[in-house]
């Protein structure tokens, strides 16, 4: 298992982008912000586009200092799949998610 880490901005901010077939297994949304921000994470097959059919989170309201954690399911994904996220407020929501695949970005090895 890996940790890694994405900051949501207010248009669609690409979360993860596997290489290869993997698997997300929990999620922390963490408003940083001193308000409540709602977010949206969109889960998108292949190459398509965020829409209201694809959203797995939709309009999400998370207090201040607050943090969602999103860990009943693992999200299946194959490698031309990907994440996106956005919010109300840019720069104010960290999300770290944990997976079974190496991605490109900087990582913590959990070790398993």
């Amino acid at each position: 298992m890996a940790l890694f880490q994405a900051q949501l901005g207010t248009s669609d901010t690409s979360v993860f982008n596997p290489s290869a077939n993997s698997a997300v297994t929990t999620m922390f949304i963490c408003n940083t912000h001193t308000s409540a921000i709602t977010v949206t994470i969109h889960l998108i097959n292949g190459s398509g586009t965020p829409t209201d059919a694809n959203a797995i989170l939709k309009d999400l309201s998370i207090p201040a200092k607050d943090t969602y954690t999103m860990n009943n399911e693992r999200i299946i994904l194959a490698a031309a799949d990907n994440i996106k996220g956005l919010a109300s407020t840019g720069s104010k929501i960290c999300l770290l998610y944990t997976s079974d695949a190496a991605d490109e970005r900087s990582s913590v090895d959990l070790g398993g």
